[in-house]
């Protein structure tokens, strides 16, 4: 329980005590009076009765706030936040499209796959399926079933996100780095984030990407390979 509702009880209480005052005094001031001092006694009984009445309607409101309070700390304490982290890579061949979160590139080289090879896009879709306890790409889309041949891996992204709905998940954030020595992805983020975004039916802004070089280093950094490592992060609804 945080400060504001610690203070809400115990000014909560205090009101019950002063209350319990009031209502003591009004009792005490009923007893036997001679005619002369009826009119007095019903001024009296006014002036105690119109902040007695004030302090019930402040009671009834601080319970109100009190329950209020106590309902959004029970919803946040029941909602579960998930994780889950992804990572694909593909050689790259000479005469091939270079599709990236889900948007072509013009390259003259492009990624060996069974579907078009997005590794952005694969990468993102095994982050979802993993933090929602669902398996993996390969689990829902094996690349020995000639119906995913060449595929939109853009469509793996709408099937997981309706997996997703049917367990109850919402995505609150991804984060995502493309490593790759050329060509230059950072022009293009714009565009792959609303792709995925609107694969994924959440606002762009929940969609983080960034691109890294290897330095040269194995077969990245040689240009021969593209890879990305995605974190995703879902909450229960």
């Amino acid at each position: 329980m945080n400060s504001s509702s610690n203070t809400k009880t115990i000014v909560f209480w205090l009101s019950i005590v002063l209350l319990g005052i009031m209502l003591w005094k009004l009792v005490s001031a009923g007893g036997p009076s001679s005619d002369g001092q009826k009119s007095s006694d019903w001024v009296l009984l006014l002036i105690n009765g119109i902040p007695l009445l004030l302090l019930v309607g402040f009671c009834v409101f601080l319970m109100r706030q009190m329950k209020s309070a106590s309902w959004r700390v029970a919803k946040i304490g029941s909602s579960k936040t998930r994780t889950g982290i992804g990572y694909d890579l593909h050689r790259l061949e000479e005469g091939r499209p270079l599709i990236v979160g889900g948007i072509e590139l013009p390259f003259d080289k492009g990624p060996v796959g069974h579907s078009d090879g997005d590794v952005l896009a694969h990468a993102m879709c095994d982050a979802l399926l993993g933090a929602a306890g669902l398996g993996d790409i390969g689990t829902h889309f094996p690349d020995t079933d000639p119906m995913w041949k060449g595929a939109n891996s853009l469509v793996f992204l709408e099937h997981a996100k309706k997996l997703l709905d049917e367990k109850h998940f919402a995505i609150e954030h991804v984060d995502a780095v493309v490593i790759t020595e050329k060509p230059k992805l950072g022009p293009h983020f714009p565009k792959m984030r609303e792709a995925l975004a609107k694969a994924l039916g959440v606002g762009a802004e929940k969609i983080h990407l960034k691109a890294k070089t290897n330095e040269g280093v194995d077969a990245i950094g040689r240009g021969e390979a593209i890879a990305a490592h995605v974190v995703a992060t879902l909450v229960s609804r």
